[in-house]
């Protein structure tokens, strides 16, 4: 609810964007998997907004296909880990206090192979990218890494060595269910904006919002708005209740942003040739909606969630 209230406010889509991804993908495994230490050197920081997380698993050529990952750790004969490989589409990767790196120790599945851990920037042998130029998500910075013979203390690892699926599947079960919690408040906004214009723009001496044709647009965007925040926040509960589950966050996932996307492919036509112009906000939102059929997993990858949990 906070991060839907701070878009709808302030009408910013990168900020909240980043700033969920930071919880759900970094600090909420750092919660869950994190040493005492950990908690006190990286989550108190993070929290208190002293310092800026990411999440590191993304890489050029392996998408959401983890037996390809090709970034290894190695241990060293002094019991410390040495890292190479790159990772890209990383959210607030170049202003990033800390990285949470997912890379590979042993062969095999997924399951036993990864595992993670907590690289701080200025870490000798990571290479922070620039940032990655994109259309939506204004405001959000993504970025990619270089790792070259990194090396972290094993006192940098989050979770056993091999648990890095585990920490990998749940930061995916807390931000596939809640990363498009601001997607409401930009909603939320934009309808709200549109009630307004409608009703202040006359055409033919009338209205817009007198023609059948914008009212029905107006009750389909408000449909989707509703339809969107009733799933998220009974997912939400769910979470409460200690019994979320990866076919709900995919479902969630996959429902708010095909909402999302139909409510900004009606925007512009109340708007007209108006809806290019940057002030109406029709254009970019529409670039946000497409986006967000993508990161923390396509809506296809959502959709091979969810029949799998059909038994499909």
């Amino acid at each position: 609810m906070a991060l839907e209230a701070f878009a709808e406010e302030s009408g910013l889509s990168g900020l909240p964007f980043s700033m969920a991804a930071q919880m759900w993908a970094c600090q909420e495994p750092i919660l869950e998997f994190g040493s005492q230490a950990q908690h006190s050197g990286y989550l108190t920081r993070l929290t208190s907004g002293t310092a800026v997380g990411a999440f590191a698993a993304t890489e050029y050529d392996s998408g959401s296909d983890l037996l390809s990952l090709r970034t290894r750790a190695e241990r060293d004969g002094e019991g410390r880990w040495r890292l190479d490989g790159s990772k890209t589409f990383v959210t607030n990767g170049p202003s990033a206090d800390v990285f949470l790196v997912l890379a590979r120790t042993a062969e095999g599945s997924a399951l036993s192979g990864l595992t993670a851990f907590l690289v701080p920037r200025g870490t000798p042998g990571l290479r922070i990218g620039r940032t990655i130029e994109k259309s939506g998500l204004a405001g959000a910075q993504l970025g990619s890494l270089l790792l070259d013979d990194c090396v972290v203390d094993d006192a940098d690892r989050l979770g056993g060595t091999g648990g890095g699926f585990a920490v990998l599947m749940h930061a995916m079960r807390h931000e596939r269910a809640f990363i498009l919690a601001p997607t409401l408040g930009l909603m939320a906004r934009a309808l709200r904006r549109a009630l307004d214009h409608t009703r202040a723009r006359s055409q033919f001496g009338q209205p817009l919002s007198s023609y059948d044709t914008i009212r029905r647009r107006l009750v389909r965007m408000h449909l989707s708005l509703t339809s969107a925040r009733e799933l998220l926040y009974a997912t939400a509960r769910a979470a409460d209740r200690g019994s979320l589950d990866h076919g709900r966050s995919s479902l969630t996932k996959l429902h708010v942003s095909t909402e999302f996307n139909r409510f900004c492919q009606e925007l512009p036509d109340l708007y007209g040739g108006y809806a290019l112009l940057p002030e109406t906000g029709a254009t970019q939102l529409l670039a946000d909606a497409v986006a967000s059929r993508y990161y923390s997993g396509t809506s296809d990858m959502q959709m091979k969630i969810i029949a799998e949990g059909l038994g499909l």
